[in-house]
C-alpha cells in the first residue's frame, strides 16, 4: 500500500467500488465510513462542500463501481465529481 502523504494528489478518473465499513477500530473515533477501493488503495470517501462525517449522500453509491475526479490527501479522496459507471 502507497505511504500516506501530506500534500494533496490531484486525480482524475480514479474508479473503484464503494463500500461502508468500519474506521477508526479501537479508537474514541471508531465509526462507519463509506470507502472508495480503488486499485492499490482504500481512501475514505468525501464530497468537496460536504460532512466531514456521515455524509448521508454517499449512501448511494455504496455497492457501485464510480468513477471520481478530486484530490486525495493522506487516506481520504476529497471528490468533486463522482459517476456511477454503467
Amino acid at each position: 500500500m502507497p505511504r500516506a502523504s501530506n500534500h494533496p494528489e490531484r486525480v482524475e478518473r480514479l474508479t473503484g467500488e464503494v463500500l461502508s465499513a468500519p474506521f477508526g477500530t479501537g479508537s474514541k473515533s471508531e465509526h462507519m465510513a463509506v470507502w472508495l477501493e480503488a486499485p492499490g488503495r482504500r481512501l475514505v470517501l468525501r464530497r468537496k462542500g460536504g460532512p466531514a462525517y456521515a455524509d448521508r449522500s454517499l449512501e448511494q453509491y455504496v455497492g457501485k463501481r464510480v468513477e471520481c475526479d478530486g484530490f486525495i490527501l493522506d487516506y481520504t479522496l476529497l471528490a468533486d465529481r463522482i459517476e456511477v459507471l454503467s
